[in-house]
């Protein structure tokens, strides 16, 4: 619902429910969960927390390029991919500047028309980039879609959950060992690629949308007590050795 000023709700989200998702968080990283899955529950979460409509992660890799790895939904992918593909969007400039970017306009005038007309016939309206940051060193951005603007006490737990998904996603200082880092988020890239590509090929086969094919991936992945991206794999390569091959043969009730 929109204030008289069309911002967002002034009240904060309930603590419970914010410490839940930190400690789902820390218990993801320590139980070693894929960083997909992990960050995909983030952005998730976000939405949850927040009065936005979707969110996302995306990562700087070794090449200096954005990429996709955690999205609450299929429409943020697409938005996220956009800004990558245009080499244009909020998400750009916050890497850049280290600072959270916000349109509130979405006008195709503005600084990046193309994502603006997208993001606009998605039904959103607001935009925010948060800085992925670890001492100065930025390291991507996580993004939220919204048809209100968010309030400064709003945009402070924003900024905590950006820095769960650095801690997430890191682990360690970036400065001290680049090379770890960049591998680290080229497995996240390659783990966001197959699970992508798993998904696909669930929802053209059975013909189901590409989020029920998610969550027979999930579903998978849960009753085999295996990670995500394990299951992606080897839906990806039909391993006949792999049981959620034949797990997977029909859509899991």
């Amino acid at each position: 619902m929109r204030s008289p000023l069309g911002l967002a709700p002034t009240h904060l989200p309930e603590s419970e429910e914010l410490a839940r998702t930190f400690v789902a968080l820390a218990r993801g990283v320590l139980e070693g969960a894929d960083t997909v899955e992990v960050f995909s529950m983030l952005a998730e979460r976000c939405v949850r927390l927040l009065p936005v409509k979707a969110g996302g992660i995306v990562v700087l890799d070794a090449m200096g390029f954005l990429q996709v790895i955690g999205a609450s939904d299929q429409s943020v992918h697409l938005l996220d991919l956009c800004q990558v593909q245009n080499m244009e969007g909020p998400s750009l400039q916050c890497c850049r500047t280290g600072e959270v970017v916000e349109d509130t306009e979405l006008s195709e005038n503005g600084p990046w028309p193309r994502f603006s007309w997208l993001a606009s016939s998605h039904g959103y309206s607001a935009v925010y980039a948060v800085p992925l940051l670890s001492r100065g060193v930025v390291v991507g951005a996580l993004n939220l879609f919204g048809d209100v603007a968010l309030p400064a006490e709003q945009l402070v737990v924003a900024r905590a959950l950006a820095d769960a998904a650095t801690l997430a996603l890191l682990q360690l200082d970036p400065r001290e060992d680049t090379v770890v880092v960049a591998r680290q988020v080229h497995l996240a890239v390659e783990s966001r690629n197959t699970v992508e590509q798993a998904r696909g090929m669930l929802a053209q086969r059975f013909n189901m949308s590409e989020s029920a094919a998610l969550e027979q991936l999930r579903r998978a992945a849960e009753q085999l007590s295996v990670p995500l991206v394990d299951v992606a794999r080897a839906t990806v390569h039909r391993d006949p050795a792999h049981p959620a091959t034949s797990l997977l043969e029909h859509p899991l009730a």
